[in-house]
């Protein structure tokens, strides 16, 4: 499985064709739960862990990988579905339990899981908002949600929420020197992403710069809100979309994923010439490169708000620059 894993090249290239691959694990419920594989760098049998004393009852202790201490999240506890039996028997539960390794804000992270499934493939279209009472009963954590061919749901589970809630950072500390500048205050952002963490970061951000926004929760609405301001400016008599001025994505999105939608963006004679930024937890110089291939501007790590805001107004600075030159 590891193996399968680490093929970010191949994963990349899956995102590309607007299809992902989901991890099913079980946390010692029914319930059935996946995590997108690339978000994903390994999995494991869960090593010996070291206690952390006094640290938040969800971080189970610390797992010595390769010589990197990796803090271990009990996830079954941090979606208020018990304690892990395995952890309370000291390793010796009737499970089998497993660590998912993750990365997030350029650390690694591991999930601790009661047993892992296996890797199965969905087309993004295939992957839904989930309903509000899944949302409500599993703190938020569940970002989307897709049906096996036996009818039995997955919960997708959205990372960030899980560590946000865990290990929450102060807006003084997220957005430090972030201000309102001249030449972004009258700039709108088009962005799109399914993680409610990710998307008050973005707009906290956007707002602290002084610039409006219009904000989506998939690729799919995403493209229906551009498709519609195209066909305004079509009514309108104009050759291009100027309602917005740039468009950030999530690269892993249910409907359409980031890479696709900056195809769809760039074939699009209205919406050509808009900035794209694909924005992602994930590091790594294949996603840099597949979004160069299908014509993104530029790559953001999620979620460095002083990169944001350095990105915009480069990119927007270079925009009022040209449109000075062709006037």
């Amino acid at each position: 499985m590891s193996t399968l894993i680490n093929e970010i090249d191949a994963r990349t290239r899956l995102a590309g064709a607007n299809q992902m691959e989901l991890l099913l694990f079980k946390l010692g419920t029914n319930e059935i739960f996946g995590i997108n594989v690339f978000k994903v760098r390994e999995v494991m049998k869960l090593p010996t862990l070291t206690q952390i004393p006094e640290a938040d009852s969800r971080i189970v202790g610390m797992a010595n990988i390769r010589g990197i201490m990796v803090p271990v999240v009990g996830l079954k506890r941090s979606l208020n579905l018990g304690v892990e039996a395995e952890v309370q028997a000291g390793g010796e539960g009737t499970a089998h339990p497993y660590l998912i390794v993750s990365e997030y804000n350029g650390s690694l992270q591991g999930f601790l899981v009661a047993g892992v499934d296996r890797i199965i493939r969905f087309s993004w279209s295939a992957i839904k908002t989930p309903p509000a009472i899944v949302r409500e009963n599993n703190k938020g954590a569940v970002t989307s949600v897709t049906m096996l061919d036996d009818g039995r749901m997955v919960l997708i589970l959205d990372v960030e929420k899980v560590l946000n809630d865990i290990c929450p950072r102060s807006d003084d500390e997220v957005f430090a020197g972030m201000v309102a500048t001249p030449e972004l205050q009258s700039k709108c952002m088009l962005f799109a992403d399914d993680s409610s963490v990710a998307r008050t970061q973005i707009r906290k951000a956007l707002e602290r710069l002084g610039m409006s926004y219009i904000m989506t929760t998939t690729g799919g609405e995403a493209w229906t809100k551009l498709q519609a301001l195209a066909d305004q400016a079509t009514a309108e008599g104009k050759e291009r979309v100027d309602q917005i001025h740039c468009i950030l994505s999530d690269i892993e999105m249910p409907e359409i994923d980031g890479f696709t939608l900056t195809k769809h963006i760039r074939a699009d004679p209205r919406l050509a010439h808009l900035p794209v930024m694909l924005h992602s937890s994930l590091t790594g110089a294949c996603n840099m490169e597949k979004g160069k291939a299908v014509g993104a501007t530029d790559y953001i790590t999620k979620f460095d708000a002083k990169m944001l805001g350095e990105k915009l107004s480069f990119y927007l600075n270079a925009e009022r620059q040209q449109a000075s030159k062709a006037a």
